[in-house]
């Protein structure tokens, strides 16, 4: 008989996580919102995409017409080259923009490749902070792997904490899933935590998979890449692959438009499987991400409105719901005691839809969910509308503070 693998708890992807918004949905779609929605639940960007990038794309329609190159065009590599040298400083002889870059159709695509040319292990493992983003884990699960979750919570800074990881897990290890900044709670890695996170992949044999796609939204300190491990230890074949994409940093999420990179022997496996298994990046997406790619002022704009955004957030809750400005990322990351419970409030009480933590994070051995306490919110908006929803997300979680004293 087959095996019909499904969500159903059959088959390999018994263990796949459910996705956030289905949870979100069932919890909130019986409830008629007291006043006219404005959802902070969904990481989509709403500030303006750069104009000439959309004005390219409709240039480009004829090219609709020709299949595109897997491993992108020259304009395109070249685009991608030389952002890498402006923004992490770079050199070609460390990164060949030939063989050691490669489009992706957004990030998400390419996070659940990169699991499937990782070495393979009996029992093999896949280690992902939790929270996490869910691709890791149907990526791991694909690979035949198991995902382990590791807390990052404010104990730990919002990072793994990789002193307390066992060697017999670490053997285990095909790949290691990072997010810096963190996705949610905007945590960033230093030089030395990442250097550690390679120590530990090449003394281990694993893939170490480091998603940056929040690297250009931060607020005082240009998080660093893990790409420039490869230039400071003159080693251009690593086991890393690092992904970016033009969702957050230009605007772009519709584009569906990221690149991976990494080392040299990694690479050479990514295009392999992407010539046979991955989808080729329209002529017209190219040309128009190789634009938004060459250019950096918009980017200056865009970061300049999150912080005026965190500015707002800050003043209107520091010292509340252990309140602090992240690192990097566009998202609040706050302590309500109930996240689920909280969301339903807020959604009926204020029409404001965010997002519980737990359903980014998977229970511990204990049945203890790291995440269990908090909301994520998106301060995608522009400001206007951001500060209007603030101060009902206030308004919101002060009811529901004076609700849950009452019922003590």
């Amino acid at each position: 008989m087959q095996n019909r693998s499904g969500p159903d708890g059959s088959g390999r992807f018994g263990a796949l996580p459910p996705s956030p918004f289905v949870r979100l949905r069932a919890l909130l779609d019986d409830v008629t919102p007291a006043q006219a929605p404005v959802s902070l639940a969904v990481g989509e960007p709403r500030h303006a995409p750069p104009p000439e990038v959309l004005q390219a794309l409709s240039a480009a329609r004829d090219s609709y017409a020709k299949y595109p190159p897997i491993d992108g065009t020259a304009q395109w590599r070249s685009a991608v080259a030389g952002w890498l040298s402006r923004r992490f400083d770079l050199a070609t002889d460390v990164l060949d923009e030939a063989t050691q870059i490669l489009p992706v159709n957004g990030t998400r695509e390419g996070l659940f490749m990169a699991a499937q040319i990782a070495p393979q292990k009996p029992d093999g493992v896949v280690l992902m902070p939790n929270p996490f983003y869910q691709v890791y884990a149907a990526a791991a699960l694909c690979a035949g792997a198991q995902p382990v979750y590791l807390p990052t919570t404010a104990a730990t800074g919002h990072l793994p904490d990789l002193d307390a990881l066992a060697p017999e897990l670490l053997a285990r290890a095909q790949a290691f899933y990072f997010c810096s900044p963190a996705n949610p709670q905007g945590a960033v890695a230093d030089a030395r935590y990442l250097a550690r996170l390679l120590e530990l992949a090449r003394a281990h044999n694993f893939l170490l998979v480091v998603d940056e796609c929040y690297a250009e939204i931060y607020d005082q300190t240009p998080p660093p890449s893990a790409l420039q491990l490869m230039q400071a230890s003159g080693d251009n074949d690593l086991p890393l692959m690092v992904f970016h994409s033009l969702s957050k940093r230009s605007n772009l999420p519709g584009l569906r438009s990221g690149f991976c990179a990494g080392g040299r022997s990694v690479m050479a496996a990514m295009a392999a499987l992407r010539a046979i298994a991955g989808p080729q990046s329209p002529l017209a997406v190219q040309h128009a991400a190789a634009l938004a790619w060459s250019d950096d002022a918009h980017v200056h704009e865009n970061r300049q409105k999150y912080r005026e955004k965190f500015t707002a957030a800050e003043t209107i809750f520091a010292g509340a719901y252990d309140f602090y400005r992240p690192a990097g990322g566009f998202f609040l990351w706050l302590n309500v005691g109930d996240g689920e419970a909280a969301a339903r409030h807020l959604w009926a009480s204020q029409g404001v839809r965010v997002l519980p933590g737990a359903y980014l994070a998977r229970h511990d051995a204990r049945g203890d969910n790291p995440a269990h306490s908090y909301i994520r919110i998106a301060l995608v908006d522009e400001q206007e509308t951001m500060m209007a929803a603030l101060k009902r997300l206030k308004d919101g979680l002060e009811s529901y503070n004076l609700g849950t004293k009452g019922a003590a």
